[in-house]
């Protein structure tokens, strides 16, 4: 078969399938009638059969026992036809995709943020499908690798910590990056790579350079052929294969650099300007060179001199002590306190995060005590507050993947952080009244609003953070409903 239809047969979106409906994310919509009457077939039939096994053997009627041969027989029948179906399916769809005229459609949205909208393809199955095999192709093929933020901070703290040279600190992130990544640049590194199959390329220029020309809103960046659309999956893999591209010419060019990272457009970089005796570069000097190369590219990066406050340089032979913002966290290093270097806490704008989360969830528990019965409400507040103070496990395919007010700050050094956010839980839980909730007898109310907030005062960030092996057990509806009434 030719590299041209290879990437797209039947294989490339039957693994597709697989990856998407492992993770839980395969939408109905994409396949077809007759498969998706078949798979509701076969959930019926487990469902029966799973009825009939929950009694013990000894306990089986000889027609529970006849019949849970013939559901499992039935069941293998239904399995091999579900794949002769989905197989029907999508080479269907795979012949489309390949036709000539198959192209990808963008719709925009303006409705959440009118000066970044989100573009969203078509939603059929050869859209769907076409996008799954082409981020699959351009994220082998190019080895693209999301940086883990953990591992940026773990090292950064480590080297703050033990680093005792002379050094510079070069924080700042990338200008409006989606919008303004341009499109001769960006498709001459795609085009000059012999790895990527024609049909990939041919998509991603009637996607970019065609459809996303046509429709791009250009609120932010009016030049012409530049941006990426934003919302659409491909993006984010081309803004990291595209940025790396500028990240290995950096290493190239700025001498003395000790730790360089960039977590999506955060850039953080450490320099020991004494390693090169030849250049001896000021900090100007490396603002200047990143900035500049940047613009060669076609980007502009913030600066300490465009009114932002983005941009955050250091040079440690000042006497002034070291705080900035990266990722979540305001990092110290404190001049002559040793317990003070790489010294982690809570951002302003994480703790207000949180902040407004607890908030929302007692708007929301109040507004429920309106329109449900109290256990319904309450059962929703305390699933809330442990999903904010707790730690849990992911579902799907982040299974086995830890998040929480532990693993999701793990290298957090200021606990005061978490006991001012567990002062002002507490002080929302001493605000809750039920006088006069629909879903509160009258006559109890007293006491079970006495007996909730003291169970209220059990739950705290700072117990949450001090034992990670508990994890707090959510069903994921119940999760995606709690973060719903975050938004």
């Amino acid at each position: 078969m030719s590299q041209y239809s290879f990437s797209y047969n039947y294989d490339s979106l039957d693994d597709a399938f697989n990856a998407v409906n492992r993770k839980g994310k395969m939408q109905q919509r994409y396949l077809s009638p007759e498969y998706l009457a078949a798979a509701q077939e076969y959930r019926e039939m487990r469902a029966e059969l799973n009825k009939i096994l929950r009694k013990k053997k000894t306990e089986r009627t000889e027609e529970e026992t006849n019949k849970s041969e013939q559901l499992r027989q039935q069941m293998k029948d239904n399995a091999q036809l579900q794949k002769t179906l989905l197989q029907e399916h999508l080479s269907k769809v795979s012949s489309r995709i390949l036709s000539s005229s198959f192209r990808f459609n963008l719709t925009p949205d303006v409705s959440k943020d009118p000066e970044k909208p989100v573009y969203t393809i078509g939603a059929t199955a050869e859209e769907f499908f076409a996008m799954q095999v082409l981020c699959r192709n351009v994220k082998k093929l190019f080895r693209i690798s999301m940086s883990s933020r953990h591992e940026i901070l773990s090292q950064l703290k480590m080297l703050l910590r033990e680093d005792k040279s002379w050094y510079y600190i070069i924080r700042t992130d990338v200008c409006h990056c989606f919008e303004s990544i341009p499109h001769n640049k960006l498709f001459e590194y795609l085009e000059g790579n012999n790895l990527l199959d024609v049909k990939s390329k041919s998509l991603l220029r009637g996607l970019i350079r065609k459809e996303f020309e046509a429709k791009n809103l250009r609120p932010l960046v009016s030049t012409e052929e530049t941006g990426i659309p934003r919302g659409c999956a491909i993006s984010s893999l081309l803004s990291e294969f595209y940025l790396s591209k500028i990240d290995e010419e950096l290493r190239r060019k700025l001498p003395g650099i000790v730790f360089m990272a960039r977590y999506v457009d955060d850039i953080i970089i450490v320099i020991h300007p004494n390693l090169d005796d030849v250049h001896r570069w000021s900090l100007d000097d490396y603002v200047k060179a990143l900035t500049d190369t940047y613009i060669e590219h076609g980007l502009k990066i913030h600066t300490p001199t465009d009114g932002t406050n983005k941009c955050y340089t250091y040079d440690s032979k000042n006497k002034k002590n070291l705080k900035f913002n990266l990722l979540g966290y305001t990092i110290q290093s404190i001049k002559g306190d040793k317990d003070k270097q790489g010294f982690f806490s809570l951002s302003k704008d994480r703790k207000k995060k949180i902040g407004d989360r607890i908030t929302k969830t007692f708007q929301k528990f109040d507004s429920l005590l309106n329109t449900v019965p109290y256990d319904v409400a309450a059962h929703y507040l305390f699933d809330a507050l442990h999903v904010l103070t707790c730690n849990i496990n992911l579902y799907n395919a982040k299974r086995g993947v830890k998040v929480g007010i532990f693993y999701s700050n793990q290298l957090l050094d200021n606990v005061k952080d978490l006991e001012g956010l567990d002062q002002y839980l507490q002080y929302r839980c001493s605000q809750i009244s039920l006088v006069g909730k629909v879903g509160v007898d009258p006559a109890k109310q007293l006491q079970i609003e006495a007996t909730l907030k003291k169970q209220l005062r059990q739950v705290s960030f700072v117990k949450g953070f001090a034992m990670p092996h508990k994890r707090y057990k959510v069903k994921k509806i119940r999760l995606q409903m709690i973060k719903q009434s975050w938004v």
